[in-house]
């Protein structure tokens, strides 16, 4: 203390003039420090900005060299522009077609106290990278074939489809990394012929709802009715189509299991409805045109037309007529099976561009039959596929896309069946809820409320859906938006052109940014 009081009283004119010079030094050591910490605040703030720049850039696809500059300064000025005004500048950004993105600025900070020593400015330069990688992903496309599909509409879809597998595959580093699936659907999923004898197939007509259709007066069922065996009686191949499973096993991933008839899936079969021409006073001719009358029937009524459709006994022996119905459907047991095969998940590329290229538009809407086998084909569940990885893996990611060009539908018919067939039966068989009698808007809000179940119950396992619109001028797109596992994952595509464009978005949003610098 003694010294320190002498250091301040001591008027010597000397030691005045050497404090004087020893203070110039000190002072200007320490303004550099005080605006090195500003300049390397700046510095901060502008990389941070750079970073997410570029990111954003990343996010977007194809995207053109001019664009990519803009987004990345328009992030600088948000972040940086209040505060540092016209002390930076973004030098270049660069988009390579390998999905790297270059980017590097620079600036300056005026210096305050640094100005003692004459530095009066600080330079920035900060430079940044980011890649983009796919990891490792399953990857289902749940593609909407239905009839409204015909024509162009198909064409582009098929295109912007094969455009995203070509871009998933060129981001990928490892063949392996990558497996994709294909499930087009319409009123029904075809899974295939060659799983007839597969034991998630209902070969036993075991299932409450395999044996419903054949029926006898007063709604009673000829019980045991095969649905394969009525296909050999006719000598028809089955399509490869299945039936919605029944409630509440058509929104969860319970196991098809023969312990549970209900979870297995039964075989699609279309019934020879009633004879619309009367052939005699008995016959029939009084309950409506039918638009799938493929057989002579063996039974008649002139007061119960579920008698001469339900009757079994006639398909023995007798073949399908040839031609197509005045809905668009071949004759037969068939009838609105019609969509190509989903394609399992595979690392072969090829194979899902053919099964692409295999797609065809047939058919009503049922966007959660659809949705049900895309979560299928992504199961880690070893029936039925069981080709997924499992649920909790910290190396996959598993994702739906989910695509339509309609409204959940259930077409109503002039006739007692009071709609088409498809994969939910008739509607008097009252698998959705409804019953006959029921009108479209009530047909399609039960369907809606399946499907909303359903993506609910796919949301809680790590799957993440993207879903679209394509071309819907009618209806909410509000249940298709809460399917998306964020709002973000939800498209509206006013125009079926812009398709390539949608899926190569989601495409990049799939695949995972970094900085590597």
């Amino acid at each position: 203390m003694f010294l320190f009081k002498r250091f301040r009283e001591n008027q010597q004119g000397s030691f005045a003039v050497v404090f004087a010079l020893l203070l110039v030094p000190l002072l200007g050591v320490v303004g550099v420090a005080i605006d090195y910490s500003r300049a390397f605040e700046m510095r901060t703030k502008l990389a941070e900005a750079l970073d997410a720049g570029v990111l954003a850039v990343g996010a977007q696809p194809n995207i053109g060299q001019a664009a990519a500059f803009n987004i990345v300064n328009d992030w600088i000025v948000a972040q940086l522009g209040d505060q540092y005004p016209e002390h930076w500048q973004l030098d270049s950004v660069t988009v390579g077609n390998d999905g790297i993105v270059n980017a590097s600025a620079s600036g300056t900070v005026n210096t305050t106290m640094a100005r003692i020593i004459g530095v009066r400015q600080m330079p920035i330069t900060v430079t940044t990278q980011a890649i983009r990688s796919l990891g490792k992903v399953e990857v289902v496309l749940v593609l909407d074939n239905t009839g409204s599909m015909r024509g162009a509409k198909l064409a582009k879809l098929k295109d912007a489809a094969k455009s995203l597998v070509d871009d998933l595959v060129n981001a990928t580093k490892d063949p392996n990394d990558l497996k994709i699936a294909l499930v087009p659907f319409s009123q029904t999923v075809n899974v295939g012929s060659q799983y007839q004898n597969a034991s998630w197939m209902d070969n036993q007509a075991a299932s409450s709802i395999h044996d419903d259709i054949f029926t006898k007066a007063n709604g009673a069922v000829y019980t045991g009715t095969n649905r394969f065996t009525l296909f050999s009686a006719m000598n028809v191949d089955w399509g490869g189509c299945v039936e919605s499973r029944p409630y509440p096993y058509d929104v969860t991933e319970a196991p098809p299991t023969a312990a549970t008839p209900d979870t297995l899936y039964v075989p699609y079969f279309a019934p020879d409805e009633p004879d619309s021409r009367r052939k005699s006073r008995r016959k029939n001719g009084r309950f409506g045109a039918f638009y799938n009358d493929y057989l002579t029937d063996k039974e008649y009524s002139r007061s119960d037309w579920k008698i001469p459709q339900g009757y079994p006994d006639k398909y023995i022996g007798q073949t399908p007529k040839s031609g197509t119905s005045p809905v668009g459907y071949k004759y037969g047991p068939n009838a609105g099976c019609e969509i190509a095969p989903l394609q399992r998940l595979t690392t072969n590329s090829s194979k899902v561009k053919s099964a692409i290229n295999a797609m065809t538009a047939a058919g009503d809407t049922n966007i959660p039959f659809g949705l049900a086998w895309g979560r299928h084909v992504l199961s880690p569940e070893k029936s039925p596929f069981g080709d997924g990885v499992e649920y909790d893996s910290d190396e996959w990611i598993k994702v739906i896309v989910l695509m339509t060009d309609g409204n959940n539908h259930n077409t109503t018919t002039g006739n007692r069946n009071d709609s088409l067939y498809s994969g939910v039966g008739y509607i008097w068989q009252n698998r959705l809820g409804v019953g006959a009698g029921s009108s479209i808007r009530n047909r399609t809000s039960a369907m809606d409320e399946r499907l909303t179940e359903l993506c609910t119950d796919i949301k809680n396992t790590s799957i993440e859906i993207y879903t679209m619109r394509v071309e819907v001028n009618s209806g909410s797109s509000a249940v298709l938006r809460g399917c998306a596992s964020e709002t973000d994952m939800f498209y509206e595509v006013q125009n079926a052109a812009d398709l390539t464009n949608v899926f190569a978005k989601i495409g990049g949003s799939i695949q995972t940014l970094r900085l590597t610098k």
